[in-house]
């Protein structure tokens, strides 16, 4: 079941987006309590690529009623302060909207960046499937 509130639409969409050339995500359906989707990310998280992650991913949460977002960071190859910044931003800003964030499987570049700029604690990068 997808975060959003109307399931249908949100299947009906593409399970895979370049939001660039250098950063795609692919979308996975999730089941449970509360509702899962789960995001791929793979490519470059950088000034380029981070506002259209953010755009994408607000789209979503406008349309969720309540849910978990994951975040699954394992593919992404680079990572600079404005992409780490990006994802602080949905881990504090989401939640306002009933939709809780997820990091998990952060790739050794994300988190080599994330311990140089001092946000490692801040964003909770975790290993959960």
């Amino acid at each position: 079941m997808p975060v959003g509130g109307d399931e249908s639409a949100l299947l009906q969409e593409p399970q895979e987006a370049a939001l660039s050339s250098r950063l795609s995500v692919h979308r996975e359906v999730g089941e449970g309590s509360p509702p899962r989707l789960v995001l791929h990310l793979a490519g470059d998280l950088d000034v380029d690529t981070a506002p259209g992650l953010r755009e994408d991913v607000t789209v979503l949460a406008a349309h969720s009623t309540a849910g978990l977002l994951v975040l699954n960071l394992s593919g992404i190859t680079f990572c600079d302060t404005p992409g780490l910044y990006t994802l602080l931003a949905l881990r504090q800003t989401l939640p306002l909207a009933d939709v809780d964030v997820l990091f998990t499987s952060a790739s050794s570049e994300l988190r080599t960046a994330a311990d140089r700029a001092g946000l490692t604690t801040h964003l909770a990068l975790g290993d959960v499937p």
